[in-house]
């Protein structure tokens, strides 16, 4: 068998720089010197250099040169074959190439760069990259050959043409990946129960710690436009895709079906956005890893299992709080005011599960319908709250001023994320808690008026007409003690219940002056009691500040109305008149007529007119109520017959 190396002489060519021996060795690699040739010339000779053969090639995995070489065996033979042997006989019988041979010489390069391209996920050296760079290069150089042959007939090209060299290098990728996928082993110091989640996370993982490979290691070895990256997300995305859907297709138990969800949601995207690998693979470009048919039920059964977790934990929550009170227990105290648990555990139970759902299901929309558990829960809340204002029990007041707080907490919670709910459910939430808030603070300002009721006589009868102050003073003194028990009440809740005190206390105080037991005959009296009235307001307004209302315009209410006492003229006092009704429009005719009956030198007449005058004004009044700026409710709590 004649020896298939080739030879290249180099001839000597006056202002030609040929490439020295140590170029040619970088070039070429080591070169074995084996022959001189000259010709007969008074030019320098020259040294002839050996190409290394197509198995030295394999050898030292240079699968690019090694293809090139059965290239050009390929085209000399088979250029020789479509001319026809006729008078080229010769040359095909000295061709050292045999058709057989050549496809043998292929096979073999082939099951070389194969076999480096199953090796592509365990690289560990610039020397491994540069190996796979080469197997790469030597798959799109076949590529490109099958590329020339396109438009020949078959008995024309050679028989393994075309060899889909890129087609078999994408199917030998996907079985490795499937391998490892199917191989993949989870991390024994990791405790994980559920054979499920075992089998997701070992995957999971397998395929985290491949693609960090792929770019770490392959993306450089591939040219920019084959999109390796891509390529091999593709391939895991497919397969971990496929492993998600087998186990969606079981019924999944509630545990099973969150931990499923997490990792189609939250983990897997994760993986995706890690930086090395987020900079090189788009994943918009990845099918969805499960079907929205599929995805539905998943999400259904989770927040169902969400909804029976929250209402489970709130009504808990409930029947300790209910235990307690039956119990005849006081409620916690908490930094100096008084502050039941309660309040705490239902908004973190509640927010905790509602923010869970939207990180998971990342759609706020979706998680909505767990926040109908809120209202659900309130009205249970409601059921408890009526027996405790209902019962005579000696804990009673404690836990009604400590859940009055928490009242307050919720309608703030709901207030300020008002997003989480769904505007039926925020309504009915913010109802519920609005008529239990007034109802607790009816209790108190309820009681308030029964230990204020001997004192309340006083207010508008003779003894008030001779000394006002010393009647307001007791009143104040009374009203002061039974408002110090609000004092450890947090300031938002004290500010609310004080408020309405302050609100209450007044309207009695006004409800008492209507009740005709004095009348006030002649101006100088009527001015008396106006001026009495004025420093009273200023008393009482100072008293309940202090303790924690922040009304301000009770303030008014007594010296507008001292202002109608010191009128004496008919007309003035319509006009006073108007404007109070202008600024309370909730004044009636009837509160309107008690108050002028104070006025002795009022005649019958004269009080008729005035009111049916600004009965008249209060009709327009009335028309351009929405025009109306300020105005304040006061007189509809002020009850008079």
């Amino acid at each position: 068998m004649k020896d298939d190396r080739i030879e290249i002489q180099f001839f000597y060519v006056p202002n030609i720089c040929f490439p020295s021996s140590e170029e040619m060795t970088k070039k070429f690699g080591k070169l074995k010197l084996f022959n001189w040739k000259h010709k007969k010339t008074d030019t320098p000779e020259v040294p002839t250099f050996k190409v290394p053969t197509f198995r030295q090639y394999l050898q030292e995995c240079h699968f690019v040169d090694a293809g090139k070489q059965l290239i050009i065996r390929e085209d000399r033979l088979f250029a020789l074959k479509q001319e026809g042997i006729g008078s080229k006989m010769k040359l095909v019988e000295e061709e050292e190439d045999s058709e057989a041979r050549l496809a043998k010489d292929y096979e073999d390069l082939l099951e070389l760069v194969l076999r480096t391209l199953e090796n592509s996920l365990d690289l560990q050296s610039a020397e491994e990259q540069e190996v796979l760079k080469e197997a790469v290069q030597a798959v799109l150089q076949e590529e490109e050959q099958d590329m020339r042959w396109e438009g020949f007939q078959k008995n024309e090209r050679p028989p393994w043409r075309p060899r889909r060299c890129k087609q078999n290098h994408e199917a030998l990728l996907e079985r490795l990946v499937q391998r490892r996928m199917e191989e993949a082993q989870l991390d024994p110091s990791i405790e994980i129960h559920s054979s499920m989640q075992q089998s997701i996370t070992c995957k999971a993982k397998q395929l985290k710690e491949d693609l960090l490979k792929v770019v770490t290691w392959v993306h450089s070895c591939y040219p920019e436009q084959e999109n390796v990256c891509q390529f091999y997300a593709t391939l895991y995305h497919r397969i971990f895709s496929a492993k998600l859907r087998e186990i969606a297709e079981y019924t999944l138990c509630d545990e099973d079906c969150i931990l499923l969800l997490q990792w189609v949601k939250q983990d897997y995207p994760n993986i995706l956005n890690v930086p090395k690998i987020k900079e090189v693979i788009d994943h918009t470009k990845l099918d969805p890893l499960l079907p929205e048919d599929m995805i539905t039920p998943l999400e259904q059964q989770f927040l169902t299992s969400e909804k029976r977790e929250v209402s489970t934990c709130l009504h808990k929550i409930l029947d300790r709080e209910e235990t307690a009170w039956k119990d005849g227990e006081l409620p916690q105290l908490m930094d100096q005011v008084d502050c039941c648990p309660q309040a705490i555990d239902v908004i973190q139970c509640f927010h905790r599960h509602v923010e869970y759902a939207q990180k998971l299901l990342g759609d706020e929309t979706k998680a909505r319908s767990i926040t109908c558990q809120m209202s659900s829960f309130l009205k249970d809340y409601e059921t408890f709250h009526a027996k405790v204002i209902k019962s005579k029990q000696t804990n009673t007041e404690a836990v009604l001023m400590v859940n009055l707080s928490c009242l307050i907490q919720y309608r703030d919670y709901i207030t300020k994320n008002a997003h989480l709910f769904p505007e039926d459910v925020k309504t009915d939430c913010l109802s519920l808690l609005t008529t239990m808030t007034e109802s607790t603070q009816r209790y108190f300002t309820s009681n308030m008026h029964k230990e204020l009721k001997e004192l309340y006589r006083k207010v508008g009868s003779n003894e008030w007409l001779k000394n006002s102050q010393s009647v307001d003073k007791e009143l104040l003194a009374k009203l002061e003690q039974y408002i110090q028990k609000f004092n450890n009440l947090d300031k938002m809740c004290c500010q609310e219940l004080l408020g309405e005190i302050h609100k209450e206390f007044l309207a009695e105080y006004v409800r008492k002056m209507m009740k005709k037991k004095i009348k006030l005959s002649d101006k100088d009296q009527q001015e008396m009691a106006a001026s009495e009235l004025c420093l009273n307001s200023q008393r009482i307004h100072t008293c309940l500040t202090a303790a924690g209302s922040n009304i301000d315009w009770l303030e008014d209410i007594l010296p507008k109305l001292a202002e109608l006492l010191k009128l004496q003229d008919p007309d003035s006092i319509k006009l006073q008149l108007v404007h109070l009704m202008s600024v309370y429009p909730d004044l009636s005719e009837r509160h309107i007529s008690a108050w002028l009956r104070l006025k002795g030198n009022l005649s019958s007449l004269d009080r008729k007119m005035i009111l049916e005058s600004v009965t008249c004004s209060q009709d327009q009044i009335e028309d351009k109520q929405d025009s109306v700026q300020f105005s304040r409710s006061f007189f509809s709590i002020v009850r008079i017959k």
